[in-house]
């Protein structure tokens, strides 16, 4: 049985967690004219805050101010499949989420206008204790968003 994340299953996955649709601004592009490699990982990281508030109903600035707990990223990565420019509109899917007992594994995809998969990678967030860094379990909020099957 194929991974979640595998390139292939990332690329294609019907099931959408999450999307998010962006503009590639000047700023996001290289001297070649081509988004630049981080503006990938940062797409992915606006949607999974962005999944945190809209999906997992969360009010991300007061969980940073009281300090429950922290999701720093532990592992990303991303490949790139087909080149997008200054002005593409984009839609940033999570299109997996696997819930371990301290950590999330997420699963991201950038399609262009023609909805064909541009770049897919996953990250990886570890929960801790904010004041410790020691880990800690999944928030009950986003474990459940492993139940989730299609974005609203």
């Amino acid at each position: 049985m194929s991974s979640p994340f595998e390139r292939d299953v990332l690329a294609s996955a019907e099931n959408i967690i999450y999307t998010t649709r962006r503009t590639v601004r000047f700023q996001d592009v290289d001297a070649a004219g081509t988004i630049y490699f981080p503006r990938i990982l940062e797409y992915f990281a606006d949607a999974y805050v962005e999944l945190l508030v809209h999906r997992a109903g969360l009010d991300v600035p007061k969980l940073l101010r009281d300090k429950k707990w922290a999701a720093p990223l532990a592992h990303a990565e991303a490949d790139f499949l087909r080149p997008l420019f200054f002005g593409d509109v984009v839609d940033v899917d999570v299109v997996a989420l696997k819930v371990g007992k301290t950590s999330a594994t997420f699963g991201h995809r950038l399609r262009d206008g023609s909805g064909k998969a541009a770049s897919i990678g996953h990250t990886v967030h570890v929960f801790v204790d904010p004041t410790t860094f020691q880990p800690i379990a999944v928030p009950k909020e986003l474990a459940a968003l492993a139940t989730v099957r299609a974005a609203s």
